[in-house]
């Protein structure tokens, strides 16, 4: 009798066992399916965000040439946000390209000029108010400064077909346009799209967070024409040598 208990335990024990197993195996099954469905959902994200970013950029390049008005792409890549603006003004390519420090210093300095000229003019409101430049002749007219050419002023796009975007579980990783030296990386960059039917050769790449997948955004300067790619495209990126012939690595 002891024996048959004995018996009882050992089978007990290695049913035990096997139901182990199983449910270790079906657990890693569960955990696989699972690790494929988060992969699978990542990339869904990536390529209807990509998809949507594509549909603005061919929306603006077909709005400036029914308009007549400038407009551009602003992308926020720090933020993963991106939003369309619209000027009156003409805007021109600079004739060579800028690298991203350049860019930022550029733009402090035009910030500054624009915060004396507002300065300035509030000045010159406040004394016609005061009833000391009506009609007289006012010297601060006449004021010599160092020519800037007009800075374009972008407003806020306020059509409702394109909103502001916040992407979700994706990651703008970097923006090339002719404009600038190499992909920016970082803070903003924008894709500029003119009356005449024509925008700015661009490239745009985003990821997934984990970077585990890529997708490429390639714009056609005079057709619009935007082509996707789902790997990371690299952008023609030009040489630049220093001062001693030596080439700059990036």
């Amino acid at each position: 009798m002891h024996r048959r208990h004995h018996g009882i335990r050992r089978a007990s024990a290695g049913f035990t066992l096997i139901e182990m197993m199983a449910v270790i195996a079906i657990g890693a099954l569960v955990l696989g399916s699972a690790v494929r469905g988060f992969r699978s959902l990542a990339k869904s994200d990536l390529r209807s965000a990509t998809m949507h970013l594509s549909g603005a950029i061919r929306y603006l390049f077909d709005r400036a040439s029914t308009t007549g008005k400038h407009h551009r792409l602003v992308l926020d890549l720090n933020e993963g946000r991106y939003w369309a603006e619209v000027s009156d003004d003409r805007f021109y390519i600079p004739h060579e390209a800028e690298n991203q420090t350049d860019v930022v210093r550029r733009e402090q300095v035009e910030e500054q000029q624009d915060e004396k000229n507002r300065q300035k003019a509030e000045e010159r409101a406040n004394r016609d108010v005061a009833g000391f430049g009506g009609g007289s002749y006012d010297p601060s007219k006449m004021e010599m400064g160092d020519f800037r050419p007009k800075r374009v002023r972008f407003a806020a796009f306020k059509e409702t077909a394109l909103k502001p975007v916040s992407m979700r579980n994706v990651k703008l990783t970097d923006v090339f346009t002719p404009r600038v030296t190499e992909p920016v990386t970082a803070g903003r960059a924008y894709i500029y799209f003119f009356p005449m039917g024509q925008t700015e050769p661009a490239m745009v790449h985003l990821s997934d967070l984990k970077g585990e997948a890529a997708y490429s955004i390639v714009v056609h300067p005079v057709t619009g024409r935007v082509r996707i790619y789902d790997h990371y495209v690299n952008p023609p990126v030009v040489d630049q040598y220093d001062d001693a012939g030596n080439r700059i690595e990036r």
